[in-house]
């Protein structure tokens, strides 16, 4: 059986062990009043344990890239769920600041063989290009996926039936992680391979120094730092500041949250589809546009302004696949040195990933609160 038969297949198979990366990425979101309360934490202590998975992925995402290009695709995805699932059960464990920060430290050291993986596959296994927007549009949902399903269900739940203990969610969430990334493994060791793809005309690709001759490489290296910075001060504080700022539960911050969760599942499903050549960087300024308006109103607006804002702002979602879709266009990207190129813009992005939880922090500590904090991601994303 060809090849072709197989790639939706695999795909959903990554798309699972994606979504458990989005899992990890959001799984303290939901709790982390509690949290703090019981490590004794800080807003800004805790912002720098959140950014912890993503001041590793500066140093691992590169390595990743490599690993991927070597010894292929199934057993750094592999790799990647079991570190997702690492990550879930010592955070569980923590009992401070620092323990927690080693914890979610650990998901940033083969977590990046699952986000680097991912364009990877897509570039390798989809060689026609409108297919491949198609796939580009399912894989970026799938973290958001996982995040939204933890954000939802948390409060609302998964804290009830686990006896308000934050830390037997975080268990269960780690036993689901390895049960996907055992699906991968079948999935993909059931599969037929395609044969490797004909690179595109190319200087030698696998080196870093032609990669950087692209524009395109270098676009997408430039934009980065502030889409990876923009994203994960959002996403870890979100529900913490629909609940400061509007003065709601917990469980109703988080159904809000989720709800524009939703939103930005729909936005990352459909803008890759429309994001050819011609439209995408129209597309990335309409995106930071209109993600600064909805910051703005958010951080501004009374509580029923909030809500609108935080739903308006999952703008944010368009802004990595819009990114990845540049960089896998770009002229010296191949299938042999795609790994390569996705470790080194995740390590490029992730210097403003672990900046953006930590900095929302420690302005949230200070007298200009939360909303200090989504002025200064509105006026970057200008």
């Amino acid at each position: 059986m060809n090849a072709s038969h197989h790639r939706w297949r695999v795909l959903i198979g990554l798309v699972g062990v994606y979504s458990a990366f989005g899992m990890a990425v959001t799984a303290l979101a939901p709790m982390l009043t509690l949290v703090q309360e019981d490590i004794g934490a800080s807003r800004g202590s805790m912002g720098l344990a959140l950014g912890a998975w993503a001041f590793m992925f500066i140093f691992t995402a590169p390595l990743a890239g490599r690993f991927i290009d070597r010894f292929g695709i199934g057993w750094a995805v592999a790799l990647g769920g079991c570190s997702v699932s690492g990550s879930l059960l010592a955070r569980a464990d923590a009992t401070s600041v620092s323990s927690m920060w080693f914890a979610v430290a650990l998901f940033g050291v083969f977590g990046p063989l699952i986000s680097a993986s991912a364009p990877t596959f897509v570039t390798r296994w989809f060689p026609d290009e409108t297919e491949r927007r198609r796939a580009v549009g399912i894989y970026v949902v799938a973290p958001a996926v996982g995040g939204v399903v933890i954000v939802a269900t948390t409060n609302s739940f998964l804290l009830p039936l686990f006896d308000d203990s934050w830390r037997r969610v975080l268990i269960a969430e780690s036993a689901l992680a390895a049960a996907l990334t055992v699906v991968w493994a079948v999935t993909y060791a059931t599969s037929t391979k395609p044969s490797i793809l004909r690179p595109k005309t190319t200087p030698e690709g696998g080196h870093l120094r032609e990669l950087l001759g692209s524009s395109g490489v270098r676009l997408a290296l430039g934009l980065a730092f502030t889409v990876f910075f923009v994203n994960h001060s959002l996403g870890p504080w979100t529900v913490t500041v629909v609940e400061d700022l509007g003065d709601f539960s917990p469980s109703v911050a988080s159904n809000w949250t989720a709800l524009a969760g939703l939103v930005g599942i729909g936005i990352s499903a459909v803008v890759p589809n429309f994001a050819n050549p011609r439209r995408v960087v129209g597309l990335l300024i309409a995106a930071f546009i209109v993600l600064a308006c909805g910051l703005c109103i958010t951080a501004l607006g009374s509580p029923p302004l909030i809500v609108i804002g935080t739903i308006v702002s999952a703008a944010r979602s368009a802004l990595i696949p819009l990114t990845i879709l540049i960089l896998m266009e770009a002229d010296r990207v191949t299938p042999s040195n795609a790994g390569l190129a996705n470790g080194i813009w995740f390590a490029v992005g992730e210097v403003g990933g672990v900046t953006g939880p930590l900095v929302m922090g420690l302005i949230a500590d200070s007298s200009a609160g939360f909303t200090g904090g989504l002025l200064v991601v509105a006026g970057l994303a200008l």
